[in-house]
């Protein structure tokens, strides 16, 4: 008989072992972050409403202003007046309307795709590498909510490169 209990208690605390080591290298969204804290991560739900957008290329020679709405599901638009160099001197407006799409990392490194067409009627597709710079946790359904974000354009600008871009989120919008 005491052999009989033994055993189940020697296979109890296996069974604890086996769950609480299947719950800590679980393969679900959760982290630790890098100060130990659990962290459910970001997601495409973490870049959700209206943002401020500036860019800049080359230092002066090219700087934009616009609006970008982020969908929290992965879609993306904005409206952007670069102010450029114009050939022979002087600047020249250019407005750019875009559509897309974005992914993001639980790490807070994503990508978008954005359709561009200008008022010429051309059309190009250029690629962003992003982080989000800064968060804020209460976003939709507790989510982390990007408040910040940096990015960079894979392609060679229209007026300068590399082409360089600011998002911060207007509140309220």
């Amino acid at each position: 008989m005491q052999r009989f209990s033994f055993s189940m208690i020697v296979l109890g605390l296996v069974a604890i072992v086996i769950a609480v080591t299947s719950e800590a290298f679980s393969s679900d969204s959760n982290f630790v972050n890098a100060k130990g804290k659990s962290n459910s991560g970001f997601s495409v739900g973490s870049l959700n409403g209206s943002y401020a957008s500036s860019g800049a290329a080359a230092g002066f020679q090219s700087r934009s202003v616009g609006v970008t709405t982020f969908d929290g599901n992965g879609g993306v638009e904005r409206f952007v007046t670069i102010n450029a160099a114009a050939d022979g001197g002087g600047r020249k407006l250019i407005y750019v309307v875009s559509t897309g799409t974005y992914s993001v990392g639980p790490e807070g490194m994503g990508s978008i795709e954005f359709n561009n067409t200008f008022a010429s009627g051309a059309e190009s597709t250029v690629n962003y590498d992003f982080v989000i710079s800064k968060s804020t946790r209460g976003g939709r359904n507790g989510a982390v909510q990007a408040e910040e974000i940096t990015g960079i354009q894979r392609e060679p600008g229209v007026t300068a490169s590399p082409v360089e871009e600011y998002w911060t989120r207007r509140e309220g919008l």
